[in-house]
């Protein structure tokens, strides 16, 4: 199977929070690309259907703060696609 991807993957194991709507999800990062990030949940996350929008932020980088849209939805998994970025300074 071809690779269509646009950009090289690194692996990145960090706790994050998806934000969307009213809600709040912590989670962790699998892997991150320029494109976008894996991210696991310990348990199926409900309510997170592809083409939503959401916000990402790393525990690292609390002044960063990740515009997303869901790509796929897999059990416990999410791939985000980035369409922004914001920093609080």
């Amino acid at each position: 199977m071809a690779n269509h991807r646009l950009h090289t993957r690194l692996e990145c194991k960090e706790r994050c929070h998806l934000h969307m709507r009213d809600s709040f999800y912590s989670a962790r990062t699998d892997n991150i690309s320029l494109g976008g990030v894996l991210v696991h949940f310990n348990g199926s996350p409900p309510g997170l259907n592809v083409g939503d929008n959401c916000k990402l932020t790393m525990n690292k980088q609390h002044n960063y703060e990740y515009m997303c849209e869901i790509t796929r939805v897999e059990n416990t998994q999410v791939a985000l696609r980035f369409v922004g970025m914001h920093i609080t300074p």
